[in-house]
């Protein structure tokens, strides 16, 4: 079958568009939607961003999948996680610590502005200064913790060119380079951040046409982008479902072109259902119950037995077989699968699996030390099919160690995720952690540096740190993995979340959609995705 490719009439049109909508801001103003009437729009589902659309301003699955098609980095990586240039001519590693790169000439933005050097220096600068959701990531970079308005390890070396000074050998630093936070914004919009947002001036492969909140977000071809990444549809409507058994519906009845979430109900016959159109990869990604440090009954040496108590209450295996039907698999660690492998179990790996004698036993000592008081509850969304694995695990806590445990209901994921990063949140949590980019440091480093932002459960272990920053400076991977294996045992030492399981990428696409393949996640390669032949 031929690949659908872009007709004139679709390029001028939008070329035509994105014109006059960037004469004022942008392709994509909030208030001025872009006309996508004739075109012919693939259709997904998605939860609605719990952020706005800046790069180094998000840290939600959902988020990042927008911010992937409107933005581009210096790098792309490829379904096994190496590599590729993007926006970049040349990136060239001169020495441990230092990086020269080179921007493409004909690399710009959706306005018809040049990508610059100073554009991404700019960008980075701003993220850490304001201390943006994922500034964290920038931690390498010379001059990160001085907290003075530049970092001194970026440099600016002519219009196209610019120069990276690490603090110390970071292991994969190119490979980090294609993660969306090192995406570039202009710098004129440094100061606009809030209107950027929900209104981006891109340079990757899509435009934003649309934002309907709660409702819908389309993209549609940058006819402005001249990179590797060239879509191969007309543009992509992704749909906010109330729930995702309403999305799965909408699929079987040939109302929605491809489908990324399967609901509960529907996890153990799903395939056979679907037959051909069904997918099921592993992906890397983990489940984990966090208690913040503070939470009251779970500090101190008592609440560290009592953590261990709860993670040895619980029967992944069971859960895993008989409610999810083999679509997860039990953790045995913090660290999620990469390409497709289970990483090794740290040591004390017992602590994850089914023990109740033993997790009443902890209980039992932690009740001496402490009274336990109150209800242990599990905050969730209801968009989401949570509510039948968390009242499982719920009653598995009850019954094992005889104290009150209840999921507590969200409406969506959004309202979730805005109480959990303003740090409202009362008692524990569902955290699902997607890696971000192919390394062990991307389960790590995210959720339990000290420095990072999106730590939520408010671990703080200097040796932790230290221990990662090892692994920064190691010169391979194997001398890398030994630092973050250390690491991780301090993890299943403190238990600052409860890791339960990895899943795997579970969805479906439409009769008439032709597979596009993966990511390394794996996400579908949007971009490549299209209708058959008709």
């Amino acid at each position: 079958m031929r690949i659908v490719r872009l007709g004139r009439r679709v390029i001028a049109a939008l070329t035509v568009a994105c014109a006059a909508a960037a004469v004022s801001t942008g392709c994509t103003a909030d208030t001025a939607p872009m006309d996508t009437e004739g075109l012919d729009l693939i259709t997904t589902d998605i939860s609605e961003p719990q952020n706005s659309l800046i790069p180094a301003d998000s840290n939600d699955v959902c988020g990042h999948t927008i911010i992937n098609l409107v933005y581009s980095g210096l790098m792309y990586l490829d379904k096994s996680g190496k590599p590729h240039y993007d926006m970049a001519e040349s990136v060239t590693q001169v020495n441990d610590t230092t990086y020269n790169v080179v921007i493409r000439d004909d690399a710009v933005f959706a306005d018809g502005s040049d990508v610059d050097a100073e554009d991404f220096v700019d960008t980075w600068n701003t993220a850490v200064r304001q201390s943006l959701l994922s500034a964290h990531h920038f931690e390498p970079i010379l001059g990160f913790h001085e907290g003075q308005k530049n970092m001194r390890g970026l440099t600016v070396t002519g219009e196209k060119s610019f120069r990276i000074e690490l603090s110390r050998p970071t292991s994969g630093f190119i490979e980090r380079l294609g993660y969306s936070v090192f995406f570039p914004m202009r710098s004129e919009d440094q100061d606009e951040l809030a209107e950027r947002g929900t209104d981006p001036i891109g340079n990757g492969p899509y435009v934003l046409a649309s934002w309907e909140h709660e409702k819908a977000l389309t993209v549609v071809p940058n006819p402005r982008y001249t990179g590797p990444r060239t879509p191969q549809n007309e543009g992509i409507k992704f749909v906010v479902y109330p729930s995702e058994g309403q999305a799965y519906k909408d699929l079987v009845s040939g109302d929605l072109d491809v489908l990324v979430h399967i609901p509960a109900e529907k996890l153990r016959t799903f395939e056979e259902e679907l037959g051909s159109q069904a997918f099921s990869r592993p992906v890397g990604s983990m489940m984990e119950i966090t208690i913040p440090a503070n939470e009251s009954n779970f500090s101190g040496e008592a609440g560290r037995l009592r953590r261990r108590a709860l993670s040895m209450a619980i029967d992944r295996e069971k859960l895993a077989s008989e409610l999810f039907y083999d679509t997860v698999i039990p953790a045995n660690g913090f660290i999620a699968p990469l390409h497709g492998e289970m990483p090794p179990a740290p040591q004390d790996a017992e602590v994850l699996t089914h023990q109740p004698d033993k997790a009443r036993e902890l209980w039992a000592k932690a009740e001496k030390m402490d009274p336990f008081e109150g209800t242990f509850s599990i905050a969730y969304n209801v968009d989401g099919s949570h509510k039948e694995w968390v009242d499982a695990v719920a009653q598995q806590m009850e019954d094992t160690l005889g104290v009150p445990v209840e999921g507590r209901p969200i409406d969506t994921f959004k309202e979730l995720r805005q109480q959990v990063t303003a740090r409202h949140i009362t008692g524990a949590f569902r955290t699902s952690w997607q890696a971000e980019y192919p390394d062990e440091s991307s389960f790590l480093a995210p959720l339990f540096a000290s420095y990072s932002a999106a730590n939520e459960s408010g671990f703080d272990n200097r040796e932790f740190d230290r221990l990662l920053e090892k692994a920064g400076k190691a010169r391979t991977k194997d001398e890398a993995h030994k630092y973050y294996a250390e690491a991780q045992d301090l993890l299943v030492t403190a238990m600052p979340a409860i890791p339960l399981w990895t899943s795997k990428s579970l969805g479906a696409y439409g009769k008439d959609i032709v597979p596009a393949g993966y990511t390394w996640k794996p996400t579908p390669n949007y971009y490549l995705i299209h209708r058959a032949e008709r």
